[in-house]
């Protein structure tokens, strides 16, 4: 006899033997008639749209057609009233309890589909069919569900998105209408608990994602905001700098820099070392050690190798290059050194930082001389000065190689020219220095009594530890840690 109320479930892997049996043999004798039904294959990706109505054919085949029994008790004559048949009636061949609820309706309820809670009655889960379509396929009037029940096999497994699109609380609202919850089996209670928990969870989900939303666009627009700052404050620094070294351009006497002027001084040793390196063993040891202990008489120079012969002639050649260029106030044969001099001690004192410019500016002056200007002959003057005695002293060292060389070559190989390419290199780098924010000046190391200093010094030899026998170049140092100046200095340790 057919009824308001859904029917019992069909044999599932957590159901009785005796069931499974009576479902197969039935299943047999049903087969011509389900053939000659039509059959009715729902399509699993369905739009939410449709899920939505055929969810609330499922939760009305649950709960009975009550319109429908009450058309009904119109034409019937008065009898006892007939409870609500419960969910876990024993009297049933096929009834169910809680513990036969497959697994997927015990994971968490946000996690699974609304739907899901119903669908149950009117598919067969885990055989061949679920995997795309559901076929239902039954000939018996007495068991066969009604069409509410086959709709709830339609329903697809909905995803996140669509279930937040689901209108429970209209569903809910339609139970609660129609069915007197207290009438109700406890498992069907529960279940409605679970629909109304379900909802709860996802209308605070809803919220959740809707707050996080929010604060991903804020944060996306802070990001935003914060890469045009970072761009526009890139193209104010470029502006600034392109504006700064065109400002300390027109006042810096060279285009150097701290790095031009580093790789200049490592020039200016590599021309040292190889003119002395042609020079080698063409000294005469007596001559050369009367004319080095002459010079230092504190390294108490005795006997000497060859190769420490060559050191000190490079020591040397180091020596007149500071004390007559390097040392010197603002640069080789200006009258005003002195006076400069004197005025930059003044103002240094009193904590001005107008020496800075000072000596930018007149190191500009003396770059931008003419050839026929004064400052030019008084410098060209003192450089010849200059070349002379480093001339002469390497010539009385490597007596009397070197005149005699010069004396039978032609000028530009004479050694004469090569000791004038280094007072030129050193000159040039002169002004260049001066022409810096950084004042550069040398280090001074105390021969046969500083320890070796690996921050500012290079052994000859490799060596880290020891005390310094004579330095052969001394460090230049300038400015600080951030824009500082460091060559080391170039020694030989005992």
């Amino acid at each position: 006899m057919s009824s308001g109320y859904p029917p019992n479930p069909p044999p599932h892997d957590g159901g009785h033997s005796n069931e499974a049996n009576n479902y197969r043999e039935s299943h047999h004798q049903y087969q011509n008639l389900a053939q000659a039904q039509p059959v009715r294959t729902i399509n699993r990706t369905k739009t939410v749209k449709n899920n939505l109505g055929q969810a609330g054919n499922k939760v009305r085949g649950l709960f009975g057609k009550k319109q429908k029994d009450s058309d009904n008790g119109h034409n019937k004559v008065a009898g006892p009233r007939e409870e609500p048949r419960s969910f876990s009636s024993g009297n049933s061949q096929r009834g169910w309890d809680r513990a036969s609820i497959p697994s997927s309706f015990q994971e968490d309820p946000f996690d699974r589909p609304v739907s899901q809670a119903m669908s149950y009655y009117g598919e067969r889960s885990g055989g061949p069919a679920d995997n795309n379509n559901v076929r239902l396929e039954d000939n018996s009037t007495e068991h066969r569900p009604s069409s509410s029940v086959l709709d709830m096999s339609a329903t697809a497994t909905a995803t996140t998105d669509d279930v937040r699109s689901m209108e429970l609380p209209s569903l809910l609202d339609e139970i609660q209408q129609n069915y007197n919850l207290e009438d109700l089996s406890p498992e069907a209670q529960e279940l409605v608990r679970e629909l109304q928990q379900v909802n709860h969870n996802i209308a605070q989900m809803q919220k959740e994602v809707m707050t996080e939303a929010e604060k991903r666009q804020n944060l996306q627009f802070k990001l935003e905001e914060a890469k045009r700052q970072v761009q526009a404050q890139e193209q104010e620094y470029a502006q600034i700098e392109h504006k700064f070294f065109d400002h300390t351009r027109s006042i810096r006497a060279t285009d150097d820099d701290l790095s031009t002027i580093r790789d200049a001084f490592k020039l200016l040793k590599y021309s040292i070392a190889r003119l002395i390196m042609t020079l080698n063993k063409k000294a005469d040891k007596q001559t050369a050690t009367e004319k080095f202990a002459s010079m230092w008489p504190h390294l108490g120079v005795t006997e000497l190798e060859p190769s420490h012969v060559n050191l000190l002639a490079e020591k040397l050649v180091h020596e007149h290059l500071v004390q007559q260029i390097f040392r010197c106030p603002l640069y080789p044969g200006l009258e005003i050194n002195d006076a400069y001099e004197s005025v930059t001690q003044w103002l240094t004192a009193h904590n001005s930082e107008f020496p800075v410019r000072l000596r930018q500016q007149l190191a500009a002056i003396v770059a931008k001389s003419g050839k026929d200007s004064e400052l030019y002959l008084a410098s060209q003057a003192e450089k010849k000065k200059v070349i002379d005695l480093i001339y002469n002293d390497l010539a009385g060292v490597y007596e009397p190689f070197i005149r005699e060389n010069d004396a039978n070559v032609d000028e530009e190989k004479r050694y004469y020219a090569k000791v004038t390419d280094i007072v030129d290199k050193a000159m040039k780098l002169a002004i260049a220095m001066r022409g810096q924010e950084v004042d550069i000046s040398t280090l001074d190391t105390k021969e046969g009594e500083e320890e070796f200093d690996e921050q500012t010094m290079i052994d000859v030899k490799g060596k880290t530890s020891g005390i310094v026998r004579f330095c052969i170049c001394p460090a230049f140092v300038g400015g600080d840690g951030e824009h500082g100046f460091l060559e080391k200095g170039k020694v030989v340790i005992a």
